[in-house]
């Protein structure tokens, strides 16, 4: 089951973005702000390369090598989440507005689905606890095929050669 995507506060989530670098001395540039903004913007999982082609009206204004910088930024600062999913690209999604959720991955068209399983997360907690600990984290990924390619040779929500930007959540 997927989950729905919160809606989120881009000018509160710029605000805090702002105040972090602040914090950290780090000068409050048109660039970061602008490529903070497409970030809460994007409503899946994305890798820097699609959110390289959604700027890329202003592709002359900021090099993909800024772009990562800046993700590398907002990661640090605790509003995106980097996910490896064994492909070959890093994909990142917003953390502001979201619950925790774990994700199914197909391995042909790369769609990307979030899910929420009480008992997994209950089976998790106890496992954590049997071998003496107090779990604060944890990521859950689930590969397989979907059966929507299997079935029909085709998957509207993914492409295998997709740079990400259509992988849903």
């Amino acid at each position: 089951m997927t989950t729905p995507q919160p809606q989120v506060d881009i000018h509160k989530q710029l605000a805090n973005f702002s105040n972090y670098l602040k914090k950290k001395g780090l000068k409050i540039t048109s660039q970061r702000l602008l490529v903070a903004e497409k970030v809460f913007s994007m409503e899946s999982h994305f890798t820097v390369d699609a959110l390289a082609e959604a700027l890329k009206d202003r592709r002359g204004e900021i090099s993909r090598a800024t772009i990562y910088r800046i993700v590398s930024v907002m990661v640090e600062a605790g509003q995106l989440t980097e996910h490896n999913f064994g492909q070959n690209a890093k994909y990142y999604e917003h953390i502001p507005g979201q619950d925790h959720h774990d994700h199914i991955l197909c391995l042909d068209c790369g769609r990307i689905d979030e899910f929420v399983n009480d008992a997994i997360e209950e089976m998790q907690l106890k496992i954590a606890g049997e071998h003496g600990y107090d779990l604060a984290d944890h990521s859950l990924n689930l590969y397989g095929k979907c059966v929507e390619l299997r079935t029909t040779g085709s998957c509207a929500r993914g492409n295998p050669d997709d740079s990400g930007e259509s992988a849903s959540n």
